[in-house]
């Protein structure tokens, strides 16, 4: 696989320059569609539909991406994709999105599924885009490097809860677990069922009492994957530059690609198909979610060469179109919808938060420790072993890969939150019997 090139982060089109385009349009053409586009959300003018969710959502978004890459200080420290998130949800917490954007943009990414079809694409076009024998080896390695490194997280989130009034365990089962458990939808929802009927509790009480951790935690591995970043510009010999295996063996490298209008529409029926049949052994197995039997199915077929070259070439042609038109569309959605800054800060306070950041820093340097001792890059083995434990699943992916410029590890970052989110409610579901 290639090493990685800074403008290959995937944050849209026309991002080369931010200076003088925007959207590969000139500023000015860029601030008369963006005037545009403001004036459709405040005279409710976007409603339900394709065209103005995708038109909102990209145009907001690159503009907050070209913020994030050239202001200083904030391209050094956090970059456009952190921005793109954190931007967003500052707009909505200030109440700034018009309401009827605001249920617009919610059902575009949550209920129609703009997150499903472009992380669809980011799967099957970045498992693609591997070497099968890469990507088994690395794998094998990975998982036992991120349990360990979890492992060390959640004993610390116990020591952290004893500081916080709320006890070792209560550390561990409000704040360790959630924010290890794979996200809200996978992992913190369902953990607070399996809470609330183990403890004869409202669901509602226990989610709100273990969201915070779960977003938070989310919020500072987007922080840090930009931060780590920025160290592997300063400590080259840190980092494989999106390449995770260290281990003396040849990389084979993935040819040029050429895509044409004809192999992306395969590419794209490629990588839904992935997902529906995820969809279905999700419906026979539901204990497994439908994006990790997805992953195992992709996985499956590259490992053993069922597809021809022609179709890898045409899922990874797809994954890599998504990830350069619609990365800070998805990361700028994440941000509307899913970041409630105005939650986060109502149960805030500068321990829980010292504590949230303690927790994803022990987990993320655990990883670059052992990630080392097993042959990887230990930059790359903190994002994918460590911080990627601790986001909000598969968008939450998106944005830490995103924010570190590292879009190359996605892969490995689903395997291991997809694992270890299951994991996570494994572990909860049997400590809350035994210490609730």
């Amino acid at each position: 696989m290639e090493r990685r090139q800074e403008d290959k982060a995937g944050m849209g089109v026309g991002h080369k320059d931010h200076g003088r385009t925007i959207l590969g349009m000139p500023l000015g053409l860029y601030l008369g569609v963006l005037a545009l586009t403001s004036a459709c959300m405040y005279t409710g003018c976007v409603p339900k539909s394709l065209v103005p969710a995708f038109l909102v959502l990209m145009v907001f978004g690159e503009g907050l991406n070209a913020i994030g890459n050239t202001v200083p200080v904030v391209k050094t420290y956090l970059g456009g994709s952190v921005i793109c998130i954190l931007g967003a949800a500052a707009i909505q917490a200030v109440g700034l999105l018009p309401e009827q954007t605001y249920a617009t943009m919610d059902f575009f990414i949550n209920d129609s599924g703009f997150l499903i079809f472009y992380i669809s694409a980011l799967i099957t076009g970045s498992l693609f885009n591997i070497d099968r024998k890469l990507l088994l080896r690395a794998t094998v390695r990975l998982l036992p490097v991120a349990a360990a490194s979890l492992a060390v997280g959640i004993l610390a989130s116990g020591l952290f809860g004893i500081l916080l009034g709320q006890g070792f365990w209560g550390g561990i089962l409000y704040l360790g677990v959630p924010m290890t458990s794979g996200g809200m939808t996978a992992g913190t929802v369902p953990l607070s069922d399996i809470y609330a009927q183990a403890l004869g509790a409202d669901p509602s009480a226990m989610l709100t009492k273990m969201a915070p951790a779960t977003v938070l935690g989310n919020c500072v591995a987007i922080i840090f994957g930009g931060l780590l970043n920025n160290l592997g510009k300063r400590r080259p010999e840190l980092t494989g530059n999106g390449i995770l295996v260290n281990d003396g063996r040849p990389v084979k490298k993935t040819p040029p690609m050429k895509p044409s209008f004809g192999s992306l529409c395969t590419g794209m029926v490629i990588a839904f198909a992935f997902y529906q049949l995820g969809a279905v052994l999700h419906k026979f197995v539901p204990m497994i979610p439908t994006y990790a039997w997805m992953i195992l199915a992709v996985v499956l077929v590259k490992g053993t060469g069922i597809l021809s070259e022609t179709l890898e070439d045409a899922a990874r042609e797809w994954g890599q179109f998504a990830i350069n038109s619609w990365t800070a569309a998805a990361l700028t959605g994440i941000g509307f919808t899913l970041i409630d800054l105005n939650s986060i800060l109502k149960t805030l306070t500068v321990p829980y938060l010292l504590a949230v950041a303690a927790v994803v820093a022990v987990i993320t340097l655990t990883a670059a420790v052992l990630g080392k001792l097993a042959g990887f890059y230990p930059l790359e083995s903190a994002i994918a072993a460590g911080m990627c434990t601790t986001n909000m699943g598969g968008s939450g992916n998106v944005a830490v890969l995103s924010s570190a410029h590292r879009m190359e590890l996605l892969p490995f970052a689903q395997i291991v939150t997809r694992s270890c989110g299951a994991l996570m409610l494994t572990l909860g579901g049997i400590l809350v019997q035994l210490v609730g």
